[in-house]
């Protein structure tokens, strides 16, 4: 089979004057390796590997913060701790990454410990 993996991302800003769009339209990606991780994680407030299961070749990896206080940072383990790169905000706010197989992603939430939701596929 070809194209299992189906993507849209649009994105929308209106702020006075201001006005933008970014859409993708749909991007269809070849899963050559059946594997999929999916799970709800309680991320505390000291740094972890985000655990990606039995997945072998790191692809897709999407993550939504559940909590309705809390963010959570996450980014690639450097030299045995976290590199931030990017942070997720309470009430739901999501990220969709292609990550670089064999990397590893550390998170750490801030305050109190959070639920985020975490979807990773082969790709």
């Amino acid at each position: 089979m070809a194209n299992e993996i189906k993507l849209n991302i649009n994105a929308t800003l209106t702020n006075g004057y201001l006005s933008r769009s970014f859409q993708t339209g749909q991007l269809q990606i070849t899963q050559t390796t059946l594997g999929a991780y999916s799970a709800v994680v309680s991320v505390g407030t000291s740094e972890e590997d985000l655990l990606t299961g039995d997945v072998g070749t790191l692809g897709f990896l999407m993550l939504r913060n559940l909590d309705s206080t809390n963010y959570v940072q996450w980014g690639p383990k450097s030299g045995g701790s976290m590199v931030a790169v990017g942070r997720l905000k309470p009430n739901g706010e999501p990220a969709v990454i292609r990550l670089e197989p064999g990397i590893t992603i550390r998170w750490v939430a801030n305050t109190g410990a959070c639920k985020v939701a975490v979807e990773l596929w082969e790709a």
